[in-house]
C-alpha cells in the first residue's frame, strides 16, 4: 500500500509542473502589462514612468520569462501567488476567504447526485427495455445535453418567482445559518447535480447490467438468494468500482463548471472570484484560482486511486513488498 501510494505521488510532480507552465504561459499571453494593471489609470501620467519602471523591476517584469516562471513557481509553491491587481489584497487569502462556499456547493452536489443517480440506474438495469428504462435513459440524455446555465435560469424561474420556496441567489455560510445556508445551497447544487446524475446514471446503469449477466450471479439466483440481496452484495459492490472513476472526474471538473452557475446565483464562491478576476483582467488571481482548481482535481483522482487500492485487493498484493 505505501509503495503504491509513493508510485502515484510521484505522478503527481510531473503533472502538477506541466499544468503550472501552462498557467503561467497562458497569463503570460493574456493581453496588458501588469505593472500598468496594477498601477491603474496613474500609468498613463507622464511623471509616474519612473514609478513604473520600478513597479515593474519589483514585479520582475524586467527579468527574463523562464526567470519569472522559476519565481512565480517558488512562491506559488509556497502557497503564494501575488496581490491582486484590483483590491492590493494577497491571493492566497482572497481564495481562501471564497473557498468555503464552493466546497459546500460541491458537496451538496456530489451527495444529491448518488442518492438520485444509484436508484435510478438501478431500477434501468433491473427493469432494462421497459418504459420505466427508457424514460430514465431519456432523462439522462437531456441531463448531459441541457446546458447548466440554462438549467439554473429554469430553476429560478420556477422555485424562486413563480413558487417562492426557496431564494434565487446570495450565499448565506453555513456556521452562520445552517438552515437558510441549506435552502440557498439547493437550486445552484441542484443546477449542478442534474448534469451529474445524468452522468452517473448512464455509466452506473451499463456497468450494473454487465454484472448482471456474470456467472456468479446466476449461481446465487441458482441458489434462491433474493433479488434484493443479490443486488446488495455481489451486483453492486462490483459495478460501484467504475462510478469511482467517473465521480474522481466528475467532481474534479466541478470547480470548472461552477463559474458560470456561481455567476448564474450570486454564489461567492471560488468560480464567481475568477470570473471577477477574468472580468477585471486581474492576472494573479486568475491564475491562483486556476491552479487552485487543477490542484483540486489531481487531489481527488489521487484519492480515487488511494480506494481502488482498498477497495481492489488485487492492487494490494501488486504492490506488496
Amino acid at each position: 500500500m505505501g509503495r503504491y501510494c509513493l508510485r502515484r505521488l510521484l505522478q503527481i510532480v510531473p503533472v502538477l509542473l506541466l499544468m503550472s507552465l501552462v498557467v503561467f504561459a497562458a497569463m503570460q499571453l493574456a493581453p496588458g502589462d501588469p505593472a500598468v494593471m496594477r498601477m491603474g489609470r496613474a500609468a498613463a501620467r507622464p511623471e509616474n514612468q519612473e514609478a513604473l519602471a520600478q513597479l515593474r523591476r519589483e514585479m520582475g517584469l524586467d527579468r527574463p520569462v523562464w526567470v519569472q516562471y522559476a519565481i512565480w513557481l517558488a512562491a506559488a509553491v509556497r502557497g503564494d501567488f501575488g496581490v491582486s491587481n484590483r483590491s492590493e489584497r494577497p491571493v492566497t487569502d482572497m481564495i481562501g476567504a471564497r473557498l468555503p462556499a464552493s466546497l459546500q456547493l460541491i458537496g451538496v452536489s456530489l451527495l444529491l447526485s448518488l442518492l438520485v443517480a444509484v436508484p435510478l440506474a438501478t431500477l434501468a438495469a433491473l427493469l432494462q427495455r421497459s418504459y420505466l428504462d427508457h424514460l430514465i435513459m431519456a432523462f439522462s440524455v437531456a441531463g448531459v445535453a441541457v446546458p447548466g446555465f440554462w438549467m439554473g435560469l429554469l430553476l429560478i424561474l420556477a422555485f424562486s418567482v413563480r413558487l417562492g420556496w426557496l431564494p434565487p441567489s446570495g450565499y448565506v455560510p453555513f456556521w452562520e445559518d445552517p438552515g437558510e445556508s441549506l435552502r440557498r445551497t439547493l437550486l445552484p447544487a441542484a443546477t449542478l447535480s442534474f448534469y451529474l446524475i445524468a452522468a452517473f446514471t448512464r455509466f452506473l446503469r451499463s456497468d450494473l447490467i454487465e454484472v448482471l449477466r456474470e456467472d456468479y450471479v446466476r449461481t446465487a439466483r441458482a441458489k434462491g438468494l433474493a433479488r434484493a440481496a443479490i443486488v446488495r452484495r455481489h451486483v453492486m459492490p462490483n459495478a460501484l468500482i467504475s462510478l469511482i472513476t467517473v465521480i474522481g472526474i466528475e467532481v474534479g471538473g466541478l470547480m470548472g463548471g461552477m463559474v458560470i452557475v456561481e455567476q448564474v446565483f450570486g454564489w461567492s464562491g471560488v468560480g464567481w472570484l475568477t470570473l471577477q478576476g477574468i472580468f477585471n483582467r486581474d492576472y494573479p488571481l486568475v491564475q491562483g484560482a486556476i491552479v487552485l482548481m487543477v490542484l483540486f482535481y489531481v487531489l481527488i483522482n489521487f484519492l480515487i486511486d488511494l480506494l481502488y487500492a482498498v477497495i481492489n485487493p488485487q492492487i494490494r498484493a501488486q504492490y506488496a513488498a
